[in-house]
């Protein structure tokens, strides 16, 4: 059972973004395009579309619905190497909300060399995206046109088959989606643990830590019975006998 409970706590997370949904951060250089598509995937006029270099400044959220599966999608500032102090603080921010969660490089495919300027330090994207391939072609990643909305249903596809396999569980298991359920869990963990290493001829210090370790997952599914558990250890290590 302590392996089993081992194996569910180590769930890399993905209960908690189950309830609170899973972050993607858009990043790419000033004017690929990033606020066009957060508000092409919301579906609504998310964030300020300018075609002025560093419109947007802060971290701009929307909640999305994927297939039953929460998404909270982040615009960005333009990542790229600057020494304005306000355009600075926004790339900071971008590189800093875009840690812990998905991450999706938005380029310009007309671009000449479209990476040019990136800051040292970018994390590797779990999707690189081509916006304007009204204009350009590009064989690597994935080509949309935000302008005429080519590609973007098939993004949008690509993005849900990424979210449900994150948030899944291999095992089909159901996962941790609160900190209380999670504190329980490793309290029954550390019961048995403890149990596992009661001398042999000291069944009754096994017996306890199993009640304290059952009360802990009762707590999560719901009350166990003390002749429950009397059953349980009657049964199977044979006491009396």
């Amino acid at each position: 059972m302590s392996r089993e409970i081992e194996e569910h706590l180590d769930d890399a997370g993905r209960g908690q973004s189950l309830r609170e949904g899973l972050r993607l951060t858009i990043l790419g250089p000033p004017n690929a395009g990033k606020s066009s598509l957060i508000n092409a995937l919301a579906r609504r006029d998310v964030a300020i579309v300018s075609e002025i270099p560093g419109t947007t400044r802060d971290v701009v959220e929307a909640r999305l619905d994927l297939g039953g599966y929460l998404l909270q999608v982040a615009d960005t500032a333009g990542v790229r190497q600057t020494a304005d102090a306000i355009e600075a603080e926004g790339v900071r921010r971008a590189l800093s909300h875009a840690a812990g969660g998905m991450t999706l490089l938005l380029l310009d495919a007309s671009a000449g060399d479209p990476r040019a300027g990136l800051p040292a330090g970018l994390p590797e994207p779990d999707l690189t995206v081509w916006n304007k391939s009204d204009l350009a072609r590009r064989e690597e990643g994935i080509s949309i046109s935000l302008k005429t909305g080519e590609g973007v249903s098939e993004l949008v596809k690509l993005l849900q088959a990424k979210v449900q396999q994150k948030l899944e569980s291999k095992d089909g298991a159901p996962l941790l989606t609160r900190p209380r359920h999670r504190h329980a869990l490793n309290e029954a963990l550390g019961h048995l643990r403890h149990g596992l290493a009661a001398p042999e001829d000291r069944p009754e210090l096994l017996a306890e830590d199993l009640r304290l370790a059952m009360r802990a997952i009762g707590r999560i599914t719901g009350r166990v019975d003390v002749e429950e558990l009397l059953d349980f250890v009657f049964r199977d290590f044979c006491i009396g006998k």
